[in-house]
């Protein structure tokens, strides 16, 4: 099995408005270049380690016990300089409602260029016409759609788009937290097909969120359960 890439060991989380812990002492590993399915009920937190593997409990007004390691450093316990180093860059999210992971005042054009611009001020338009036009074909959307905003486009044109953001800055591992939910089978075979081929290319690991065995069994290496 390939080095570890990410690692929670007795992870507790809780909201501070309560004395309940959302997540109890839960422990995985997740090794580079494969394929996990992170599996539970709704309401058994799956979001909230989610939330911790990005580095954004304090925005969820949430804390945390025990450990949760990308690469030997901590995503709990890091400064916020430290977890910027890692959010997006290292570890990337496709929301489970992809609507929400765009402005509706931009086209995808203006989000991804507003994501490349972050990274470097000095690149160039066709540096940046080079790259968004790669991320289209690489999640099986026309050109076009990059001069289209949110509400123009179906529902699995907006997953795959929001696949495309996720995957601006390369990331080596990209989290999936229930990205095909509310597809019918064929788009949603369709979003799946977009994502196993990038893995294929590039290597990259693969955490999928999701409620459904169905998922879980059929396109990962491994399944874990939170309970």
């Amino acid at each position: 099995m390939s080095d570890v890439l990410l690692q929670a060991k007795n992870l507790s989380i809780r909201y501070l408005d309560s004395r309940e812990w959302v997540v109890r002492d839960f422990s995985f590993e997740l090794h580079e270049g494969e394929i996990l399915c992170l599996r539970g009920r709704s309401g058994v937190g799956k979001s909230t380690v989610t939330a911790a593997m990005m580095g954004m409990l304090s925005t969820c007004n949430a804390v945390a016990e025990g450990e949760l390691d990308y690469r030997g450093r901590s995503l709990i316990h890091s400064d916020e300089r430290t977890l910027r180093d890692v959010r997006w860059h290292e570890i990337a999210l496709v929301p489970q409602s992809s609507m929400n992971a765009f402005n509706p005042a931009y086209t995808i054009r203006k989000t991804l260029r507003e994501m490349m611009k972050l990274e470097n001020r000095r690149v160039t338009a066709a540096e940046m016409t080079r790259r968004e036009e790669a991320l289209m074909d690489a999640v099986h959307l026309d050109r076009s759609v990059l001069n289209c905003y949110a509400h123009e486009m179906s529902g699995g044109m907006k997953q795959r788009a929001a696949i495309a953001l996720a995957l601006v800055y390369t990331p080596k591992l990209l989290i999936l937290d229930e990205a095909t939910t509310g597809l019918d089978i064929k788009v949603e075979a369709d979003v799946l097909g977009a994502i196993l081929q990038i893995k294929k290319r590039t290597n990259m690991t693969l955490l999928f969120i999701s409620h459904d065995a169905r998922l879980g069994d059929h396109i990962s290496d491994r399944r874990v359960e939170m309970r």
